[in-house]
């Protein structure tokens, strides 16, 4: 009631205020109204507006003078469609070790976080075990003819770091527009932009139990196109691809945590890539791989003597890659994928991080991993890999299918050879030899569902980075309880112990930026809890 008296005594005063205004200016003479101008009707940010709406984009006009009504959907196509889609993992991991010597106020027990083992992502000895923090969010917008796609990446989260590192906040990751022409016997499929290519990966939809494309990643702003045309049963495919890079760092840089520890040394590179395979009904694929990676900017290098374009000796880098690869999905029988590459690097000291090869950042990250700091970027790599996957819940309900909505019994064997080539004839300050070497890892995992909210994990890892020398190696083995919310859920919540078998030389990589360091021991013991979530 006292709302309304108020509303209605507020009508009141404006209703006599209103009045008084039109008497005063009744007793002026009449004065004929100006003409309306577009700008009294127009939208903000519309014509005669003093400046442009602050959502326009800071670019310049686009090439034949288009200017994008935003907001606005396309006229010459329907089913305007977006999507969002997202994946996080936010894991706790403690590495327990001990000290050597500890004093009266000392522990002997120390707790590292991250922990301090051999799993470092860049190195051979990844295997995976050790859970990371990672979230990605994709969104699309478009029809079924073309579609933008952005994707937004963080490997940390800040709220539980010690320190801001702001190369761990990717942000904008991929950036790039799909198109999908309309032809009467193929399907064709052109991505331009900024986005990842990745060729060798082990696993049926992801990147495989080490999380490594064992033929090659390629990152980098360009055009790939695929074409795939079925032939009764079978479909033949073919794919092309060509990626550059849009900023480089200058002489200038430092490299720090800060920005990654960017590498003023590395030219601008590209990557130029072929592909071709045959799909045979359902179940088997195989594919031949060509890429070819170089750099010949003058500006690489230009750290050696400090000045760019001083040292017109160095030699360009080139970088190819020869792979085939066969991938067989059978049904109740399981799923398997091998692959094998032959890389040969030469002079790649320049190479930017264009290229990725068993995970390392370009040449530079090629020498210091495999090739050796002696090699001047020139060797070579020969790698296989496998992976076999196994529902035994598939396997014996069939003829009556499985979708895992029951118990289940989930096996998965993996393994990784890489034999090494290098003109580096000599031993590092850890005591390694990188010519001839041959590197071996393989793993085994198995996964029981016994409940719709409970499953039981245990995995197996044994790593050789030299098979000549088991000083290096490693083993590790890691029990896990999974929780989730039911059979078929897409989230889930792992407790994972780990523990390893360290041989009396097995590094770790320590320090900014990390490298492998004898002198420090390895945690032989970590625990994990993450929870993770996907839609």
């Amino acid at each position: 009631m006292h709302r309304r008296l108020h509303k209605i005594g507020a009508f009141a005063l404006v209703a006599l205020s209103a009045g008084a205004v039109a008497t005063a200016h009744a007793q002026e003479p009449a004065k004929p109204l100006p003409p309306m101008s577009p700008a009294d009707v127009a939208p903000p940010g519309a014509e005669g507006s003093l400046s442009l709406d602050p959502t326009t984009p800071q670019v310049a006009a686009l090439p034949g003078g288009v200017t994008p009504a935003y907001g606005q959907k396309s006229q010459s196509e329907g089913e305007w469609r977006f999507d969002f889609h997202g994946f996080l993992t936010a894991p706790l991991v403690i590495g327990i070790g001990s000290r050597s010597m500890p004093t009266p106020d000392q522990s002997g027990t120390t707790l590292h976080t991250p922990p301090a083992v051999p799993d470092d992502l860049e190195t051979f000895s990844h295997t995976g075990v050790v859970p990371t923090t990672y979230a990605q969010l994709n969104f699309s917008q478009g029809t079924s003819l073309v579609s933008a796609h952005m994707s937004i990446i963080a490997r940390q989260a800040n709220a539980s770091t010690s320190f801001l590192e702001p190369a761990s906040q990717l942000g904008v990751t991929d950036l790039y527009v799909s198109l999908l022409p309309r032809l009467e016997r193929a399907r064709t499929e052109i991505f331009v932009g900024a986005f990842a290519s990745r060729y060798g990966s082990p696993g049926e939809y992801d990147e495989g139990r080490y999380g490594t494309p064992l033929i090659a990643r390629v990152n980098g702003i360009g055009e790939r196109a695929s074409v795939r045309a079925p032939f009764g049963s079978w479909t033949l495919m073919a794919e092309e691809g060509l990626a550059g890079q849009s900023n480089k760092a200058n002489a200038a840089t430092t490299p720090d945590v800060w920005n990654d520890f960017a590498n003023p040394s590395e030219g601008t590179s590209f990557v130029a890539h072929g592909h071709a395979g045959a799909k045979y009904a359902r179940w088997a694929t195989l594919g031949l791989h060509l890429l070819h990676a170089w750099s010949q900017d003058d500006r690489g290098n230009n750290n050696v003597i400090g000045a760019p374009g001083s040292n017109p000796s160095q030699p360009d880098a080139r970088m190819n890659i020869y792979a085939a690869d066969l991938r067989v999905t059978a049904g109740r029988f399981g799923h398997f994928y091998i692959a094998g590459s032959y890389t040969d690097a030469s002079n790649v000291t320049t190479l930017s991080r264009i290229v990725s090869v068993l995970n390392t950042r370009g040449g530079p990250g090629l020498i210091a991993n495999y090739l050796g700091p002696n090699s001047n970027g020139n060797g070579n790599l020969t790698t296989i890999g496998w992976q076999y996957d196994l529902s035994i819940g598939k396997f014996v309900s069939y003829p009556v299918p499985f979708s895992g909505d029951g118990p289940d019994l989930f096996v998965s064997l993996f393994g990784v050879v890489t034999h090494v080539n290098s003109d580096d004839k000599q031993y590092d300050v850890n005591g390694r030899y990188y010519d001839g070497v041959t590197k071996r890892k393989v793993g085994g995992e198995v996964t029981y569902s016994l409940l719709s909210w409970l499953a039981l994990s245990g995995r197996y890892d044994r790593v050789d980075p030299d098979t000549q020398d088991l000083t290096y190696s490693f083993s590790v083995i890691s029990p896990r309880v999974i929780l989730r919310s039911d059979w078929l859920s897409t989230d889930q919540i792992v407790l994972q112990y780990s523990h390893w078998f360290n041989g009396a030389n097995t590094l770790i990589r320590v320090g900014d930026p990390p490298m492998e360091n004898i002198t420090w021991l390895p945690d032989k013991d970590m625990v994990s809890l993450s929870a993770s979530m996907w839609w």
